[in-house]
């Protein structure tokens, strides 16, 4: 017989079980809510992660779309044994140039706000400021490897942000430095002497940096590009599909060698046609350039048509003004040669060209016994020799005058255009292009301002600055040519100068063989030789006719030397000639078209 349990014990284990069971069900209960609780905050985090991972895309694209039309520069790459001593070496080149595009860009904005109506200008930027948009490159991707820089790189060239990219390196005993925008490559290079190698030659990078942000500049944008073209600080129109093609032809009509009365007029009735005015009227820039082509138009006028301020029509004067500048003169001045020598087209120097002058100085002088006394090429050599290096604004000075003064030869004025060269040389004595046209104006004009001697010396001058340009070395040949004997004038063409012009531009052997025949047979008429003198202008003509001015100079001449000096069969080798020369290519027309189309030949 089982004894009966206690109460109390029972009791308690029963209250036990229940607490148990109580405390079970809490915790499940306690389980199930933080279950719930966690779903919930898991799916808060989801939301703040997503909202978060939105509001980063949104700001890379944000920053994308900011950055998208700005150019932005990029580390240089840079020799190993330079990183070892400036570890930032890439860095530090690419901040300078940043700096150097800065500061070129502030010197726009504050000639344009000089020049606003109401000083207020705004001007798109072009040069990115990198820090503010390298902020993400640590910042990586979860589980990608990829920064939130790449992104915005990826995204902002999509919308068409580019970068500018470099590279430094030596090589001979010379610093190299490339930088590269668009597909477009520019070159610079220094000489060391005793400089380390290995340093960073923060002067030299400086140097070509600032010499390369114009141009950058100008492939960046296309108003960029107009300012420094339109100025000379620019070689070329970067943009040729570009909205603003009117105002770069403008600009490049303006800077024509071969402008004349006649289109200066005409482009001046375009500057100040209504429709012009509207096309620049909302934008400061534009305005400023197209008041700055305006300007220089008028300049113009002072070399071309004095009275236009008076008339509005711009006529060339019937009396030219005399200049104060070039030989020394002796009375009584010989008489002309009879042969009727054309002034030929003095190449545009593109890379020389420069900012406007407001002022020209053209002077009248009063001839004292029939003397002028200007200084000669070697007078002008001398005082080179005491001045120093012309800087920047220097250099722009003399190339604008150098080329006001080839405009004013090519407009059968050599007086004023030879004060003009002097003063462009004394402006910068290292300009080539004066020197070399300055020899070829007293060369080929008529006396007494002709000098051979002086033509030489002049363009030997030009040879010693640059030694690479075809047409100088080329009449080079010409004038020793034209100081040579007669009898020896076949074998000129053996000369040293003309080996070298062919050997720098062997595609420019046909052009540069004319120029040499087309001198060797104005040498051969002014010396009487009028049989070898047609024969030589058949052959300068043999493999390249084309309708423009020198087939005019030649058939005329060859039918001036039947009619005069009864060279047999020269009219009809001038309509030969004639029958034969080819349109201008690109459909230009050449200034002397209307002579061509007045030529007469027989139809017989």
């Amino acid at each position: 017989m089982t004894e009966p349990a206690n109460p109390p014990v029972a009791a308690w284990r029963a209250r036990l079980q229940a607490w148990r069971n109580a405390t079970q069900a809490l915790l499940l209960r306690s389980l199930d809510v933080m279950r719930l609780l966690t779903e919930r905050i898991m799916g808060f985090l989801r939301l703040f992660a997503t909202l978060g991972l939105l509001l980063i895309v949104l700001l890379v694209v944000y920053q994308a779309l900011q950055s998208a039309q700005l150019v932005l520069v990029k580390p240089f790459a840079v020799p190993k044994s330079m990183t070892d001593r400036h570890a930032d070496a890439g860095r530090v080149i690419a901040n300078t140039l940043k700096q150097e595009l800065l500061l070129a860009e502030a010197d726009i904005y504050t000639t344009v706000q000089r020049n606003s109506r109401n000083g207020k200008v705004n001007i798109e930027a072009v040069t990115g400021k990198t820090d503010d948009y390298l902020l993400g490159a640590a910042i990586k991707l979860p589980e990608t490897g990829i920064s939130i820089n790449d992104v915005v790189e990826f995204i902002a060239s999509i919308f068409g942000r580019r970068n500018i990219t470099g590279s430094v390196y030596q090589d001979q005993g010379k610093l190299f430095l490339q930088v590269e925008l668009e597909g477009r490559m520019f070159s610079f290079e220094r000489e060391l002497g005793t400089r380390d190698p290995n340093a960073l030659n923060m002067d030299l990078l400086r140097d070509m940096l600032r010499e390369s942000r114009h141009r950058l500049l100008s492939v960046a944008s296309e108003s960029h590009n107009l300012y420094y073209y339109c100025s000379g600080e620019a070689e070329a129109n970067e943009h040729t599909e570009s909205q603003l093609a009117a105002l770069f032809d403008y600009c490049t009509r303006l800077q024509s060698a071969q402008l004349t009365p006649a289109s200066l007029g005409a482009l001046l009735d375009e500057l100040h046609a209504t429709r012009t005015q509207r096309f620049t009227s909302n934008n400061d820039t534009l305005r400023h350039i197209l008041a700055q082509i305006t300007g220089n138009a008028l300049d113009k006028t002072r070399l071309l048509c004095p009275d236009y301020a008076n008339t509005k029509v711009c006529q060339a004067p019937v009396v030219p003004e005399a200049a104060n500048l070039s030989l020394s003169l002796p009375a009584p001045m010989p008489a002309a040669a009879a042969a009727p020598l054309a002034y030929p087209a003095l190449p545009d120097a593109k890379a020389f060209q420069a900012d406007s002058l407001t002022m020209r100085s053209m002077m009248r002088v009063t001839l004292a016994e029939q003397t002028l006394t200007l200084p000669s090429v070697k007078a002008l050599q001398a005082d080179c020799e005491a001045q120093p290096a012309a800087k920047s604004e220097a250099i722009l000075t003399s190339n604008r005058t150098e080329g006001d003064a080839t405009l004013l030869y090519n407009n059968n004025r050599p007086l004023q255009a030879v004060e003009k060269y002097a003063q462009a040389i004394q402006q910068n004595c290292g300009n080539a292009f004066a020197w070399a046209n300055l020899g070829i104006l007293l060369m080929n004009t008529d006396p007494p301002l002709r000098s051979v001697e002086e033509a030489q010396r002049a363009l030997t001058q030009a040879v010693s600055l640059n030694s690479r340009i075809d047409w100088i070395q080329n009449n080079l040949c010409i004038a020793h040519a034209w100081s040579a004997p007669l009898e020896t004038l076949p074998s000129a063409i053996n000369h040293a100068a003309c080996d070298v012009a062919r050997t720098l531009n062997p595609a420019n052997k046909v052009l540069l063989d004319k120029q040499f025949y087309l001198a060797l047979a104005d040498r051969y008429f002014a010396e009487g030789a009028y049989s070898k003198a047609a024969d030589t202008y058949q052959a300068a003509l043999s493999a390249d006719r084309k309708r423009d001015c020198n087939t005019k100079k030649v058939i005329e001449t060859l039918a001036l030397l039947e009619a005069e000096y009864g060279i047999v069969g020269g009219k009809q080798a001038a309509c030969a000639i004639l029958q034969d020369a080819l349109p201008l290519p690109g459909g230009k027309i050449s200034a002397c078209e209307a002579p061509l189309a007045a030529f007469q030949c027989s139809t017989d």
